[in-house]
């Protein structure tokens, strides 16, 4: 059974002075949870964390993740594989290059997706994110379409915890949305400050679920 971690979610809404102080960090946000998690759930944060790093996205960390017990980790970066091959398609496609040595466990398919705008359509397709990210890559707003592209990644993690409350699952998103806070806060203080809004809201409502069931 995994464990309730009700109290630590709904202490997290104090982060808000953080922001407005300058702080918020992804150090300072998961500094507050790991001290009282369970050995185990703080392998899962770290696993996390590991793979938020875009340099340790390679072909064993993908597999590797698939065998985690943590259902939000196996989907997540299941997810996240789908989009990385996208995103590095389409750039390959629209700059005229070979992508098919950076798509990671489709094979030969990973090389028809990079060489066609047909192939590529096609793929994405097969996921119902996919023809909305395809969409997201067509505004020439680099800004904007970064934008689009994380909360996408928002979504995601909204949609695997849709019927988690208080467990790791859902610590493990909130994470995931302090790190794209996070980077929003030194791209575009706007844009970062209206994500963090929502981290706060979702964290929040969380809480007040909490508190109805019980």
């Amino acid at each position: 059974m995994m464990n309730n971690y009700y109290y630590i979610i709904a202490g997290l809404p104090v982060l808000d002075l953080d922001y407005q102080s300058r702080n918020f960090s992804l150090e300072s946000f998961t500094g507050q949870i790991l001290p009282h998690l369970g050995n185990k759930d703080k392998r899962l944060v770290e696993w996390l964390l590991f793979g938020l790093n875009a340099e340790n996205l390679t072909s064993h960390f993908y597999r590797s993740v698939k065998k985690s017990k943590s259902r939000f980790l196996r989907e997540y970066f299941s997810f996240d594989l789908i989009l990385r091959n996208i995103l590095t398609a389409d750039t390959a496609l629209k700059t005229k290059q070979d992508s098919s040595q950076f798509i990671f466990g489709l094979g030969e398919q990973g090389e028809k997706i990079g060489k066609s705008v047909s192939s590529l359509s096609a793929f994405a397709s097969e996921y119902e994110f996919g023809p909305k990210l395809l969409q997201i890559l067509e505004n020439r707003n680099i800004i904007e379409r970064e934008q689009a592209i994380d909360l996408l990644r928002w979504e995601r993690a909204d949609i695997i915890c849709t019927y988690n409350y208080f467990d790791i699952e859902v610590i493990l998103s909130f994470i995931l949305k302090s790190a794209l806070v996070e980077r929003w806060a030194k791209l575009d203080r706007t844009a970062g400050e209206k994500m963090f809004r929502q981290l706060v809201a979702d964290i929040k409502g969380s809480g007040k679920l909490n508190k109805e069931d019980q």
